[in-house]
């Protein structure tokens, strides 16, 4: 949702400034411009970003042995951690007892 709210926010941004460029109200809405470009560039790229900092379950982590059955997501879940964090993640295990995502 506010994922949305951003990308219609800039892209309002860009083109309030663009028309007022095109029509000729002055340098003064090249900020307006400057400003949706960089929060529509910023919004899309986000999740590219995230994905690459956190490294795949494998990475440092290990399984802790804990599995527990979670209602809202119906199905088995095991605890992996990394040691050097401390980090606890908490991966979802299909139904032959295979870690999802890992």
């Amino acid at each position: 949702m506010l994922r949305a709210v951003v990308l219609g926010l800039g892209a309002l941004l860009v083109l309030t400034g663009a028309l007022g460029i095109i029509l000729g109200l002055g340098p003064e809405m090249l900020g307006p411009f400057i400003l949706g470009a960089v929060l529509l560039i910023g919004t899309v790229f986000e999740p590219h970003y995230k994905k690459n900092l956190r490294p795949s379950a494998n990475e440092g982590f290990s399984p802790t042995g804990e599995r527990f059955f979670d209602p809202t997501q119906g199905g088995a879940i095991e605890v992996w951690y990394n040691k050097a964090s401390g980090e606890r993640r908490y991966i979802a295990v299909d139904s032959k007892n295979q870690t999802l995502g890992a």
